[in-house]
């Protein structure tokens, strides 16, 4: 991996919720593997809705056929076939809640496969624009959000669709009169949803980009704790996070509190069509008119229940459903960020010499200029120094030779072919580079190790651990090389991690290598240890070296004094003495302090 140092301007993404039915297309297009399951779904849900159905109409004529006339054998009868029709209803329920959240966690898995898989061929300048902690919410907190929803919606959604037209034309059959005063609540209820998803649906986008903030927060607070602690920096740290928090409550209110207002109102519409219904049938039975009973109006409240339920079920979710489309165009935004991708010529490249040239290269982070005409040429086995002051640019020069960013102006060459027009799986396997901040992953010490090479035996991980000179500190180690590494392995020491990160140098024998400050975490005596260790390393390799200490490159064949971006100097170590310029102060300060 490469050490990326420089202006890092975090993108604070404006996601828009600008087409709730494309994005809901392609929610439901990661349901497409599922198909024959849903329509076992389906299936289940029209027996368990007919059997509601049926049920309620039977109730019904009991009441007005069996009660009054005393038919209690029968009525006996008709109650068993209904309770085991109430049962094998249950049981089908059951099975159908199950298909679904069988099928949401499996499209929930999909779903963060593309959003994990796309990050990992998204280009370094993303990961510069876009802060840790936000995109760990995408792929964490926002796909919960579509996995909640597909969970809760589906089952509701395809009940409630089958309810409301079975139960409307039960309705319709038994009284086209007080299913007219059913329809007049429903419509106003639907309009009063459609004004308020409205104003929702931009309120739990809020949440959802304030959420991404606030975690963005925690991953850099949790990471960087040892210096808010070394300085004292708690109170301003959890005033901080205090305002991001109460930031994140408040769109979290805002949006809740918009969605909630749902609820009231449609329970007051159902309300006053359970009254309007009630009234309308007793007229309507005193009268004598319309045909319709006690029974009659059993049912049809019965029925209208389970008509505006499924119906009061969606509106309950709208809330989650908004949430879910709001976290859904967040993680679409990942998933269609451009990727890197090589050239359409792009060659595939398996050896090299190693003859390195940068051609007149001008590079740029964004608008603001890094690199200014670098020239650039080491002959293969040649060893190439870099020198400068903090922020010069010497690492950024390095980024360009593996082409993590695009050039502004220039070309970087690897034996006279364009680095841009190479593979670039090929050409960072010909590139190996030692960070000055080594990672290390939750894995073994032998696993981290073979990263440089997959292919690498046991006996070979051994040997580059030798070469490092890390053998020693491993074998102390509880399992050895098989001890499992914490995060970043922080049971190692700094100069332990810089270690296992040389070892994974060697295991890689690549012909080209990048040195960045890889001694500048170790100590003297290891220091001298290392040195001769690198020296066997970079035998008959092209080798580009940025050190702070310049003890180490005395031997360089070739130092370019970076400064501002600019080659201000180049020359062996004795021809840049002899010049008594910028080099030579750079010299005389370190030696003169030592």
């Amino acid at each position: 991996m490469i050490n990326r140092r420089g202006p890092r301007r975090l993108h604070q993404e404006k996601v828009q919720l600008t087409n709730w039915r494309q994005t809901t297309r392609r929610i439901l297009g990661y349901l497409g593997f599922a198909k024959g399951r849903l329509l076992v779904v389906f299936g289940l849900t029209v027996f368990t809705t007919a059997a509601t159905i049926i049920g309620n109409r039977v109730n019904g004529v009991v009441i007005d056929q069996f009660l009054t006339r005393a038919k209690l054998p029968l009525l006996f009868i008709i109650c068993g076939l209904l309770a085991g029709m109430y049962a094998l209803s249950s049981v089908f329920t059951y099975f159908q809640n199950a298909v679904i959240i069988k099928v949401a966690q499996q499209a929930s898995a999909r779903i963060r496969h593309d959003i994990f898989a796309n990050l990992q061929r998204l280009p370094m300048r993303y990961f510069d624009t876009h802060d840790n902690g936000d995109v760990m919410s995408r792929l964490t907190n926002d796909v919960d959000n579509i996995n909640t929803a597909m969970m809760q919606t589906f089952v509701q959604l395809f009940t409630g669709i089958i309810s409301v037209i079975g139960m409307g034309a039960a309705m319709l059959i038994l009284s086209p009169l007080l299913t007219l005063i059913a329809l007049l609540s429903s419509g106003v209820t639907y309009l009063v949803t459609r004004a308020v998803a409205k104003v929702t649906q931009q309120a739990f986008v809020t949440q959802q980009q304030a959420l991404g903030e606030l975690n963005s927060q925690i991953e850099e607070n949790v990471s960087g704790k040892q210096v808010v602690q070394l300085f004292d920096h708690q109170a301003a740290t959890l005033a901080k996070f205090d305002a991001t928090n109460e930031t994140y409550t408040n769109a979290a209110f805002r949006a809740q509190a918009f969605s909630s207002i749902l609820g009231p109102i449609n329970n007051a519409t159902n309300n006053v069509a359970y009254l309007l219904i009630t009234f309308v049938g007793a007229w309507s039975i005193l009268a004598g008119r319309g045909g319709i009973t006690v029974g009659v109006i059993f049912t049809f409240l019965i029925y209208l229940r389970n008509f505006t339920g499924p119906i009061n079920n969606i509106l309950d979710l709208v809330n989650t459903l908004q949430l879910s489309l709001a976290s859904a165009e967040r993680i679409f935004e990942v998933i269609d960020a451009p990727r890197e991708q090589d050239r359409a010529d792009a060659v595939a490249v398996t050896t090299t010499q190693g003859n390195v040239t940068f051609d007149h290269v001008d590079f740029a982070y964004d608008t603001r200029p890094i690199l200014h005409d670098i020239n650039l040429t080491a002959k293969a086995g040649q060893m190439v120094a870099l020198v400068g002051e903090t922020g010069a640019g010497k690492t950024t020069i390095m980024n360009l030779l593996t082409n993590l960013y695009p050039l502004k102006h220039g070309r970087v060459l690897l034996d006279g072919q364009d680095v841009a027009a190479i593979r670039r799986a090929d050409l960072r396997r010909l590139i190996t580079v030692v960070q000055q901040e080594p990672f290390m992953f939750s894995l073994s010490i032998k696993e981290n190790i073979r990263l440089g090479r997959a292919t690498a035996s046991d006996a070979e991980v051994v040997e580059a651990a030798q070469n490092a000179h890390a053998d020693g500190f491993i074998r102390q180690l509880p399992a050895g090389y098989d001890t499992v590494l914490t995060e970043n392995a922080h049971n190692l020491s700094q100069g332990q991690r810089q270690l296992l990160s040389i070892a994974r140098a060697f295991i890689a024998k690549a012909p080209v290598l990048v040195l960045d400050e890889a001694t500048a975490s170790i100590d003297s005596n290891t220091e001298a240890d290392v040195q001769h260790a690198m020296t066997a390393l970079m035998q008959d390799k092209t080798s580009f070296v940025i050190a702070h200490r310049l003890s180490t490159i005395q031997h360089a064949d070739q130092i370019l004094v970076i400064d501002g971006g600019r080659v201000i100097e180049r020359g062996t170590h004795e021809q840049l003495l002899a010049q008594n310029g910028a080099y030579t102060q750079l010299y005389n300060s370190q030696f003169d302090q030592a």
